[in-house]
Formats: C-alpha cells, sequence, structure tokens
C-alpha cells in the first residue's frame, strides 16, 4: 500500500490562472475580442430533508439542475459595434418597438469558453447552447476622471444548458496532427420542407465538435443527426419566389487547440402562396388598349406581387392570316418595362424578383 503513494499525486501541479481563457460568440463577434472577464457559471440542485428523531436528514431530490447565469464583461470599441450588437438583439427580440418579422431566423447563439493551460495552450472547453443576452449596462461617460480608463460593458446571458469538455491531449507526436472535419446533408436537388433530412459528419484528430443553427454539440469522430424539414426551413433565407438555402458549418477543436471549420448548404423548395405563385399568362388581343393603359397594368401586377415568377406564352399566329401584320409588339401593346424584365427565349428562374 504504501508503494502506491506516489501514483495517488497530481501530475499537474500548476494552478488554475484567472488570465488563462478565451470566448468564442457565435453572434456577436467583437464582444468576445474585446472580453475581459467571463465566468463559469455556478449549479444547483434541489434537495429534500427527511425528519428523524434527531436531526434532518438532507437527501437527493429531484426536479432538475438549475444553471446561473453567464456574465461577460467586454470593452467597449470606439464605434460601439460590439456594444450596439448586443443592445439591438435585446431592443429587436424584446419586442420594444415593433414585431418581429415573419421569416426572423434563428436567433440563439452558441458560445466556446475556452479554458488555458499555464503555457497558454487550450485545455478544456465549456460550451453553452441556445445562448441569449437578457441585460447589458450602461455606458458612463465622465469627464471628470483623471487617468483614462477604458470604458466597458457587462451582459448576462441565459442559455439551455452548458458542457464542460474533456480535457485535451497534451502536444505529443500523435496529438499535434492537424484536425480535419467533413459535413455533408442527404438531400438531393431543391428540397421539400415536408421531407426530413440527415446531416453526416466525420472527423479525425479532434476534441469537440459543435453546430450551429442550434443543432449543438455532436459526438465523434463521425455520425449522422436526423433533422425535421419543415422546422428547419423556417431558418432559411430565400434565394428566390421559389427556393431558399440555409447554411450548416461545423466547428471542429483539434487535440492540438486548433479549429477547423466545415460546410454544407441546402437548398428548400419555398412554400407557394398567393404572395410567390408562379403565373403563366396567355397575350391575347388588345387592340383596345394603349401602350400607357398596359404599361399601368403591369406596373400595378408587380408592385402588388413583386415575389411571383411570371411566363408568358407567346403565340406565334394569329387567328387566321398568317404571321402578325407589324410585330408582336405593336400588335399587343407589350409595355416597354415588361420588355426590360422578361425573356421571352428562357424559362430559367432568376433571382428575386423573378420574371
Amino acid at each position: 500500500m504504501a508503494a502506491e503513494w506516489y501514483t495517488e499525486q497530481p501530475t499537474n501541479r500548476n494552478f488554475l490562472q484567472p488570465i488563462g481563457f478565451k470566448l468564442s460568440l457565435e453572434k456577436f463577434p467583437g464582444v468576445d475580442f474585446f472580453c475581459q472577464s467571463a465566468s463559469i457559471p455556478d449549479i444547483s440542485m434541489p434537495y429534500a430533508e427527511v425528519p428523524t428523531p434527531y436531526r434532518n436528514i438532507p437527501i437527493a431530490g429531484s426536479g432538475g439542475v438549475s444553471f446561473g447565469d453567464f456574465s461577460v464583461r467586454f470593452i467597449i470599441d470606439e464605434d460601439l459595434k460590439n456594444y450596439k450588437l448586443i443592445h439591438d438583439w435585446i431592443r429587436k427580440h424584446g419586442l420594444s418597438q415593433s414585431r418581429l418579422p415573419e421569416d426572423e431566423k434563428d436567433q440563439y447563439s452558441l458560445a466556446n469558453l475556452e479554458i488555458l493551460t499555464s503555457h497558454n495552450n487550450a485545455n478544456r472547453f465549456v460550451e453553452f447552447i441556445n445562448l441569449f443576452p437578457v441585460s447589458l449596462s450602461g455606458v458612463p461617460f465622465d469627464a471628470t476622471v483623471g487617468d483614462i480608463d477604458f470604458l466597458s460593458a457587462d451582459v448576462t446571458f441565459k442559455y439551455e444548458t452548458y458542457t464542460i469538455g474533456p480535457q485535451l491531449v497534451r502536444a505529443t507526436t500523435s496529438s499535434t496532427a492537424a484536425p480535419t472535419v467533413t459535413l455533408t446533408n442527404s438531400t438531393t436537388g431543391n428540397w421539400d420542407p415536408a421531407q426530413n433530412f440527415a446531416l453526416q459528419w466525420t472527423s479525425t484528430n479532434v476534441a469537440s465538435l459543435t453546430i450551429n443553427q442550434s443543432v449543438g454539440v455532436v459526438s465523434g469522430p463521425g455520425g449522422s443527426k436526423s433533422m425535421t424539414g419543415s422546422t428547419e426551413s423556417t431558418k432559411a433565407t430565400n434565394i428566390d419566389s421559389l427556393t431558399s438555402s440555409l447554411t450548416y458549418t461545423i466547428t471542429a477543436v483539434g487535440l492540438n487547440g486548433t479549429t477547423v471549420t466545415a460546410q454544407t448548404t441546402i437548398t428548400f423548395l419555398r412554400p407557394q402562396t398567393s404572395v410567390n405563385r408562379v403565373c403563366i399568362a396567355v397575350i391575347d388581343e388588345s387592340q383596345g388598349d394603349t401602350y400607357k393603359e398596359m404599361e399601368d397594368r403591369w406596373n400595378t401586377f408587380r408592385t402588388n406581387w413583386p415575389d411571383r415568377h411570371f411566363y408568358l406564352l407567346q403565340p406565334s399566329d394569329k387567328t387566321s392570316g398568317g404571321m402578325y401584320e407589324t410585330s408582336m409588339i405593336n400588335d399587343l401593346r407589350v409595355p416597354p418595362s415588361f420588355l426590360e424584365q422578361t425573356d421571352p427565349d428562357s424559362t430559367t428562374v432568376d433571382s428575386e424578383p423573378s420574371d
């Protein structure tokens, strides 16, 4: 027994340094770069007490674990860009002036608090899922100060959960290999949002893997995750009146502390509504209309339905008598703006607004 005492001693006798950290925020660039302090949140759980004739005995209870707030202090840049990112997010999502747009994308952020060794190498990562700010301190200007202390702000974040990742492998011949990561999806072509799909990833030499768009932490070295098409399509950005796209990014932190990323993009079919449905028109007789009347009708249509695709079926002959007597433009009173916005020789879907 006495011979084993040495194996029970700490192998690393260095102490954790208060300056040994680095913060990364997905949606608030500049806040993390100028970060001055950040804390691993406190954690607590409920318990129950069992009465006895002598004293109450505490026992582990149920009801879930409570996570404390994630607090960050950062120096405000001269242009207030980092401060305004937090400020505008709180005002927008707190509905201070108006409702959120219907096509509002995912508002939550991922965050990584990187814990460094005494040699400033990556040691562990604390990963926060679905993080968002709930309070931001003011900016106290003061013309009476002597020595200049640059202004800083305190921001408090709430989040769904956080995890303290495994310890990264110390630098050895095998652990210095660069990490690699790939990310693909199972969709083909323009994907129907009613159909589910999967994200697939592979990696080597990694300590942690995280996918944005609220997917969160995933396990390595490889795997797949089923995604609900109807839910994910609401996060997509419109490409044109028929399609939208959503890009996923996977971030891999290597065993040697370096970071690499990979992306995959999904193109969704947009639901066809009165706003963006396809219009097919057949040129008919318009002998009684002037150019101005046709121009006004076209402009009114485009003003009311800017996102509709418009396809024109152009007859090549009159009902009788062969081709048009002068030209299609003259005979049909085709408005100039219509000719500028359409291509009669193409059925290709253009970018919005499409015609």
